[in-house]
């Protein structure tokens, strides 16, 4: 009887040292679930450029063909190659050279070239019709680069209608019109109007307004057509080779420049020539300058590609291209304090967006007016 109660007890005192226990942790899983944190499972856009890195450094480079100047073509190089160890071989060609080189050497089944970064109204004109480019949204893979909140204007700044082709990382106010300081006074040039000035007649250079339709677009779609005709009456000194014309003013042979090849005004400023941007009251352009990049189908070195149109659309890179160019990022998140007031965007400037496939469709409209009031210019 002793024992049956004593069993009786500790079979009580088991039960309730059971239910005052707490039940055990579950086992720790084997492998991390679906869908867990950065700390136990990279994000997928994290593995997918890792694994693009890898790749990329496997090729060792890539193919760049553009028609930039070399002192910026070593600057984008340098950059690249510090960051990720990679080189970039440049294919330096004219404007005009681009798509007939491209088309001869897919004839002959080479395909060499993995980016054009040039003038938009080439790739958009010739590459893009052609066939030769391949959708460059499809590479963009960093949040920082598709987070449309980082970009002027809420988007990344595709220049085609198809908003995946082509893309400008610098969308700053264009002031295609440079003085020689020494031989224009300061506010001297302020309107349009201005350079119809006789006192200006004969002392102004254009690049060519045929090949390089973009100032002559500009003008008419701020001035009217008229505008154009009274320009061509001051007898500008017609010249295909943009530095040339740019040395003319910076030996004070002529007094104004008109050129959309800011890039190449920045390099004789920092050459210590006096020469200097001014700024037309009436509106201007934002443009990209040459930086319109676009992916070449069939091209050679895919994942260092994908690395490149990721690093040239970022804000570590754009804010360096800011500063080197004295222009604009079309980032909003690079900052604007080296750069003079001229330069940024101002919400109360009428602008027009050349990099933008309805304004070369506009340029292309223009072309006979143009070669019809300067063409007696370029005999």
């Amino acid at each position: 009887m002793i024992r049956k109660a004593t069993l009786i007890g500790i079979a009580c005192a088991v039960l309730v040292l059971l239910a005052c226990t707490p039940p055990p942790a579950p086992a720790a899983p084997t492998s991390p679930p679906r869908g867990g944190t950065a700390a136990q499972q990279p994000q997928g856009w994290q593995q997918e450029w890792e694994q693009t890195l890898a790749g990329a450094r496997q090729e060792g480079n890539l193919t760049v063909s553009t028609s930039i100047g070399s002192e910026y073509r070593v600057e984008i190089g340098k950059r690249f190659k510090e960051k990720f160890g990679l080189d970039i071989d440049w294919i330096p060609i004219p404007a005009a050279q681009v798509s007939p080189k491209l088309f001869r050497e897919r004839q002959a089944g080479l395909y060499t070239v993995d980016f054009q970064m040039a003038a938009l109204s080439r790739q958009l004109g010739e590459l893009k019709p052609g066939g030769a480019l391949d959708p460059l949204k499809s590479m963009l893979i960093l949040p920082e680069v598709l987070d449309k909140n980082a970009w002027y204007g809420g988007d990344v700044p595709w220049c085609d209608d198809d908003k995946a082709y082509i893309v400008n990382n610098i969308l700053a106010p264009e002031n295609f019109v440079s003085v020689n300081t020494d031989l224009v006074k300061p506010g001297q040039i302020k309107s349009y109007n201005d350079l119809l000035d006789p006192l200006w007649k004969g002392k102004m250079v254009f690049t060519n307004p045929v090949l390089n339709g973009r100032v002559p677009a500009i003008m008419n779609s701020i001035m009217g057509p008229d505008y154009l005709r009274k320009l061509a009456e001051q007898a500008p000194l017609i010249v295909d080779d943009h530095r040339l014309g740019f040395d003319a003013v910076a030996r004070g042979k002529y007094a104004i420049m008109l050129s959309t090849r800011m890039d190449m005004l920045g390099e004789f400023q920092r050459a210590g020539a006096p020469v200097a941007k001014v700024i037309l009251q009436e509106g201007t352009t934002l443009t990209g300058g040459l930086n319109s990049l676009s992916l070449i189908n069939r091209a050679p070195h895919p994942n260092a590609a994908k690395i490149f149109a990721n690093w040239w659309l970022g804000k570590e890179f754009g804010a360096h291209l800011s500063r080197f160019l004295g222009s604009q990022s079309a980032r909003l998140d690079v900052p604007t304090d080296h750069l003079r007031p001229e330069d940024i965007r101002d919400p109360s400037t009428k602008y027009v967006f050349s990099e933008k496939e309805d304004f070369q469709k506009m340029q292309l409209e223009v072309r006979d007016q143009v070669q019809q009031v300067f063409g007696p210019l370029m005999k």
